[in-house]
């Protein structure tokens, strides 16, 4: 059975392959004691797998100099025994931003990226942008006033858009050009044109189109960490995947973190499903998974596939200035900038909170601790880290869409349970 004949609402299963509305972030108070046993989420992970929610869960715990700890059940798969654990790999899609807004940082702390540099420094077709003069219904625009920079792509306020956004010319435009960036096979229709086969060619397309707002004045979700993806690639000097490994990946150990699954690791990999009907229905089933192999260029913006170990591991490096025991991966700077609020002035996030590299940051009551910092994926994944307390979480499972169950806010609410004793 195909995927397509599978899902009822388009759109649904495109705005969740691509990761939209994933950016819960957890309210802790990380001062209180570290709970013996994590009972609150050893509940959570237990009612939703015996529920048959999902196939199987793994929250992972990450606080000060501690070693890290996990709860976990179920398995890799209905129809699977392995069980998930540290090293289990998950899909996480728009988990992939904050690393990316991360290697922007170090590059940013490093004078190869200025912070509001025009982003046409590194790609002149996007010199002469237009703003569509109604989205909805066309692409004839007007000039954009401001220029594209490094801060607005960081933060969704380039103007860019996705794909699959609702009523939305510039959106269709989007699939016909095949800009659909972490989408690989899944999700595709028989009208929309092919991907472009490198990042380069991902971004020249982009530029062709017009925005759906004015740099700079809103935040809108979109594409922009994957045109990220492509200027890293002019101001690093190598492809964007190879900074990545080279720059993050390796020096922190993150072994399973990648655009792709190896033959030896794929059974390591969790099932993927979406639910139809009140019914989770197997989408990418290792070993014949689309992760087998890389995408058509690397989604700085949804591509990775990692493991709650690894993430843990990048997220204490935001929580830790950089430091993961006793090395140095990235500098504090950089670590500051990534989990800063970069938000332009008089641009907010959800109203009252604030936006770092590619993920949301915690500035005003009832949103979580001031300074917290994360983001989620599409298939379930979530993820957050509090610097000034050095704690980080992560949730690994897969189903989708995201939206379709309230974890992210049980989830919180079990965090905190457990964190407040």
């Amino acid at each position: 059975m195909s995927v397509s004949s599978l899902v009822t609402d388009r759109r649904g299963f495109l705005a969740a392959t691509a990761g939209i509305g994933a950016s819960a972030l957890l309210p802790f108070d990380a001062m209180a004691r570290t709970p013996a046993n994590w009972a609150a989420l050893r509940t959570l992970v237990d009612r939703y797998v015996a529920e048959k929610k999902v196939a199987g869960m793994l929250i992972g715990i990450a606080r000060r100099d501690a070693p890290s700890e996990y709860v976990s059940a179920g398995t890799l798969g209905f129809d699977r025994t392995e069980s998930p654990d540290p090293k289990s790999i998950w899909r996480i899609y728009s988990m992939t931003k904050p690393i990316t807004g991360t290697l922007a940082a170090m590059l940013i702390d490093e004078g190869k990226l200025g912070l509001d540099q025009p982003i046409a420094d590194f790609l002149p077709a996007f010199a002469a942008m237009k703003v569509a003069s109604d989205p909805a219904v066309g692409l004839d625009g007007v000039p954009a006033k401001t220029a594209i920079t490094v801060r607005h792509l960081l933060t969704h306020t380039a103007g860019f858009t996705y794909h699959f956004v609702p009523n939305s010319a510039v959106a269709q435009a989007y699939r016909a050009q095949g800009l659909m960036p972490g989408l690989r096979s899944l999700g595709r229709e028989p009208t929309d044109g092919a991907h472009p086969n490198s990042l380069q060619a991902f971004a020249e397309a982009a530029a062709k189109l017009p925005l759906v707002a004015e740099p700079g004045t809103v935040w809108h979700y979109s594409i922009s960490l994957d045109v990220l993806g492509a200027v890293i690639e002019k101001a690093g000097g190598a492809p964007f995947d190879e900074q990545l490994k080279a720059r993050i990946f390796k020096p922190a150990g993150m072994a399973d973190t990648g655009f792709a699954v190896p033959d030896a690791a794929m059974r390591r990999l969790a099932t993927n499903y979406f639910l139809q009907d009140g019914r989770l229905v197997p989408i990418d089933v290792p070993p014949r998974s689309e992760f087998a192999g890389p995408g058509p260029y690397p989604s700085g913006g949804g591509g990775l596939v990692s493991s709650a170990e690894d993430y843990l591991k990048f997220l204490r490096l935001l929580a830790d200035g950089g430091r993961l025991g006793d090395r140095q991966v990235i500098s504090p700077a950089a670590a500051r900038l990534a989990t800063s609020n970069l938000l332009p002035e008089g641009v907010m996030y959800e109203g009252t909170q604030g936006y770092g590299a590619g993920g949301r940051v915690v500035i005003a009551p009832g949103g979580g601790i001031p300074g917290s910092f994360g983001w989620g994926g599409a298939a379930g994944t979530l993820a957050s880290t509090a610097p000034a307390q050095r704690l980080s979480v992560v949730l690994m499972t897969q189903y989708m869409p995201q939206q379709a169950y309230p974890l992210p806010v049980e989830f919180a609410q079990a965090v905190m349970t457990d964190i407040s004793g």
